[in-house]
């Protein structure tokens, strides 16, 4: 199956623009938030392609308990790391993920995301993106924190963010407002990293058809 992969590219780059366009305040926000990130360099210390995949065991949006081993030992695993139901970039890369779904599954592979957010929010995260895959919450950025991939997202985007009744600390249950750097990861069935997306621009992600080269 041939994804196109210039549309999620696109996509993400229309909603950029869209912000600039009609909410110039957040697209300055975000511009400046991605370059604080770059030039800290970070996301530097996360697992990369080649290194074991580091273990989680966390709950899903169903309320049971998931683990890595049990998802690898059932084939090759896909993993994206997302922020949340509240972030559009989040939610149209995991609608890009749900189109390649079955085709990952044909290969013998699986599908699933983690957010830092409350069950009630990664079930409403899983039905507004129509996912087919399991959502697993990482409680307190624990998981992320562990990846060296969580962030703080700043005093200026947190006063956008609730000025527009997107609350961190009631969707996380937490008053950090820490936010993973979005990761998306290809995992064999031994354990190690076949492939590492890892972004500190979160309005970059990984396109499709590479996930399924990698898979091959």
């Amino acid at each position: 199956m041939a994804v196109n992969i210039v549309s999620l590219a696109d996509t993400l780059a229309a909603h950029v623009q869209h912000l600039e366009v009609n909410r110039p305040k957040t697209a300055r926000a975000y511009a400046e938030m991605v370059a604080r990130l770059l030039a800290a360099d970070a996301g530097r210390d996360a697992p990369k392609a080649g290194d074991v995949f580091p273990p989680f065991h966390l709950p899903d949006d169903r309320g049971g308990l998931t683990s890595s081993d049990e998802l690898i030992a059932n084939g090759p695993l896909v993993v994206s790391l997302n922020r949340g139901h509240w972030c559009s970039f989040c939610r149209y890369e995991l609608q890009s993920l749900q189109t390649i779904h079955h085709t990952v599954a044909a290969r013998g592979g699986g599908v699933v995301a983690i957010t830092p957010e409350r069950q009630a929010f990664a079930r409403k995260l899983k039905a507004r993106c129509g996912l087919d895959f399991p959502v697993l919450c990482d409680i307190d950025n624990g998981y992320a924190l562990s990846l060296a991939l969580a962030v703080w997202c700043g005093d200026e985007i947190k006063s956008i963010l609730t000025d527009v009744n997107i609350d961190l600390a009631v969707f996380q249950g937490n008053p950090g407002w820490m936010v993973p750097i979005p990761a998306t990861y290809v995992v064999g069935t031994d354990g190690r990293i076949k492939s590492a997306f890892v972004n500190a621009d979160f309005r970059r992600r990984t396109a499709p058809d590479d996930i399924l080269s990698a898979l091959d």
